[in-house]
């Protein structure tokens, strides 16, 4: 009942988390775009993506801890456990020299990159910020490594908390630098210190609160081959996704402006905070995989358990969409200007198969606790070295929209098709039972909405006030639809069962 209870508190107060993220981003984003002017946000947001190369030092470990320690945990094995702890913490220490020096031969190159789309002072500017930049990646790496442990041991609603204040003093300090009118170092200084007071608190209670403690001793080469080759594959995949999301940023920056990637930057913000509703479900299933495919699950009951997961964050997922399919122009004209309208055709073309390709997430992770990833590693690679090019052709013909539309069809056959079959004939999960389960009464109930979010739509918007209130029929008008054409039993009792707890209290 205790994880359970985890699940759901991890469940809302990462909606709560998201939540406070979302109108930071909301907030924030216009008042740096006032406060820096549009070529020095663009090189903050260039600078930011490259946390997602540094975060590639992690080696797919971060994701090896929560599959291993959750099962060490699951055989109540700490001299195992223990042991995985000594080999990654070995391994990140290198990373992170491997990570400084690198990271110095790629800052004194930055001239030499950016001289034919930057001026003097955003290069300067941007090298400022990657020295920051390179420290938080470091730090992210410990992090991740102790997020794993901490999830791993399904204190869900400890991570979400510690997300929750670090967002919410992150806005209180950005804000009031913003209105002082400091400038981007400020900002990304104000993260590389709350990154380490993460840090700080993060290994404490790890070490402290859940007893996990590294053994250097006794380990055999073997058992360093069997971390690696998991973890390496994981790292493989990590350099696939990575570079499939950041790549597009530094192209547009090399190609064309850092205002270009204010612009490109807003559309891919857009994307990012739907791709957030599916991560805050998605962030507490490995460990209970893990178990399921420990204790022997057989496809059947794997299959059930995606089916499930699949329906409610179709249910999540949906409404923002259609949202913004219908209002998001008029969200983003009022929100940082007509100047930035290419942002909305950008989100749309990322967020639509992103959406859509979320509801399988539960595969992936039976794929990783079933280790059977290689094939798809690779192909995802490959995926990932044909978007590169691609992007790189169609900026160069069509600016950013190039970029999305490259970022839109590398998703569809990379993250969508070939997982589904990838799912169907390797992991034996019945795609086509998901696929109709999926669309199971929601269709008729999506078609209904559809027809009345364009009508709501076609009403002339002309402040946040009517926008709201668009905003909110579309949310009542979906709710109810799919109430009663769209949820199944199962689906009611979950909306149902805390409003009669609450009417009894």
């Amino acid at each position: 009942m205790k994880s359970v209870s985890s699940k759901k508190s991890g469940v809302i107060l990462g909606y709560l988390a998201m939540a406070i993220t979302n109108l930071a981003s909301f907030f924030l984003t216009p008042l740096m775009l006032s406060t820096f002017g549009t070529s020095d946000f663009g090189v903050y947001k260039l600078v930011i993506t490259f946390t997602a190369y540094f975060a590639l030092a992690d080696l797919g470990l971060s994701n090896a801890v929560v599959r291993y320690v959750s099962e060490y945990r699951t055989n109540n094995d700490k001299v195992l456990e223990g042991k995985f702890v000594g080999v990654v913490t070995l391994i990140d220490l290198l990373m992170s020299l491997i990570l400084v020096i690198g990271g110095i031969l790629f800052y004194n190159y930055i001239p030499v990159i950016f001289d034919q789309s930057f001026q003097v002072e955003e290069i300067v500017l941007l090298k400022e910020l990657f020295l920051l930049v390179m420290i938080t990646g470091i730090l992210t790496l410990f992090i991740n490594f102790a997020s794993g442990i901490i999830k791993s041991y399904e204190r869900f609603s400890l991570l979400k908390s510690i997300n929750i204040i670090k967002t919410v003093v992150r806005v209180a300090l950005i804000t009031i630098l913003l209105l002082l009118d400091f400038s981007p170092f400020e900002i990304v200084l104000v993260d590389t210190v709350l990154m380490f007071l993460v840090f700080l608190y993060s290994g404490y209670f790890c070490f402290k609160s859940l007893k996990v403690r590294p053994i250097f001793k006794n380990i055999d080469l073997g058992y360093y081959k069997k971390i690696l080759s998991y973890s390496l594959i994981v790292f493989i995949d990590a350099i696939a996704f990575h570079f499939f999301w950041a790549a597009d940023v530094f192209i547009i920056g090399v190609l064309i402006s850092s205002s270009a990637i204010a612009v490109y930057a807003i559309g891919t913000l857009i994307a990012s905070l739907f791709f957030a509703f599916s991560i805050v479900i998605s962030d507490v299933l490995m460990p209970e995989i893990v178990k399921m495919v420990t204790q022997g699950s057989d496809d059947k009951a794997l299959t059930d358990h995606m089916i499930k997961i699949g329906r409610i964050k179709f249910i999540f997922l949906a409404l923002p969409t259609i949202g913004f399919i219908f209002l998001g122009k008029q969200f983003i004209h009022l929100w940082v200007g007509y100047e930035f309208s290419e942002a909305y055709y950008i989100a749309l073309l990322i967020l639509i198969p992103q959406m859509i390709s979320a509801l399988t997430d539960v595969g992936l992770y039976i794929m990783w606790a079933k280790n059977k990833h290689l094939v798809k590693t690779f192909v995802s690679l490959a995926i990932c070295i044909i978007n590169i090019f691609l992007t790189i052709y169609l900026v160069k013909e069509y600016g950013i929209i190039g970029a999305a539309v490259s970022t839109c069809l590398a998703f569809i056959f990379g993250y969508l098709i070939f997982n589904s079959i990838y799912f169907h004939k390797v992991l034996k999960l019945d795609m086509v039972l998901f696929t109709k389960k999926i669309l199971n009464k929601f269709i008729f109930g999506i078609l209904i909405v559809l027809v009345g979010a364009y009508l709501v739509s076609t009403i002339d918007t002309t402040s946040w006030f009517i926008l709201a209130v668009q905003c909110l029929v579309v949310t009542i008008f979906y709710s109810l639809t799919l109430w009663f054409f769209g949820f199944n039993s199962f689906e009611k009792n979950i909306v149902l069962t805390p409003i009669k707890k609450l009417l009894k209290k």
